[in-house]
């Protein structure tokens, strides 16, 4: 690739989303995927410039999580300057990153991996799937109730017998109102 113009991105995660904001452009978008976020950095810039997106070399830069990314940089770095023969330092380093990644911050094992420069293979053995349900400290929810019938001994009929439909929450402060209920989880 011929980079004619470079940018950086910043991210930041939104629930499931990241938005991305590169500042050079003035430009701001959203994808799912770090992937995706690349691919749309890119294109955004190049209708913002006019230029053609094979032109656009871009930065990807995730500010909340840098310190974490320094630390395991650093930690594989010290390694391999001092030569040490004990392999389990930036294995144990990056599998602490890759689970605070995939189960604190709640990021894909596949974006997990792009940070760390991993595999999703690797990834996955790092950080494994979460615990099945038997073994989590809440209850089961249970099995769903038939169609038709109140769910949680709510009964959402109106005074017309027709079931009402739950009423949407209000956005919260901290989640912009572009993004969804299921973006939480």
């Amino acid at each position: 690739m011929n980079a004619g113009y470079q940018a950086q991105a910043r991210l930041h995660r939104i629930g499931r989303w990241w938005a991305v904001d590169i500042p050079q452009a003035a430009v701001h978008t959203q994808c799912r995927t770090l992937d995706e976020a690349e691919t749309m950095a890119r294109d955004a810039v190049a209708r913002a410039h006019g230029l053609r997106p094979d032109m656009i070399t871009v930065e990807l830069v995730v500010p909340e999580f840098a310190a974490l990314l320094y630390d395991v940089q650093r930690g594989v770095r010290r390694t391999k300057a001092h030569r040490v023969t004990d392999g389990g330092a930036p294995h144990h380093a990056l599998a602490d990153a890759a689970r605070t990644l995939v189960e604190d911050w709640r990021v894909s094992q596949s974006d997990a991996g792009r940070l760390l420069g991993l595999s999703h293979d690797e990834i996955s053995r790092l950080a494994p799937p979460r615990a099945p349900a038997a073994s989590r400290p809440w209850p089961a929810l249970g099995p769903l109730p038939a169609p038709g019938a109140p769910a949680s001994g709510v009964d959402r009929t109106n005074v017309s017998g027709t079931t009402a439909l739950p009423r949407h929450r209000p956005a919260s402060p901290t989640r912009p109102s572009w993004a969804i209920a299921e973006d939480d989880g």
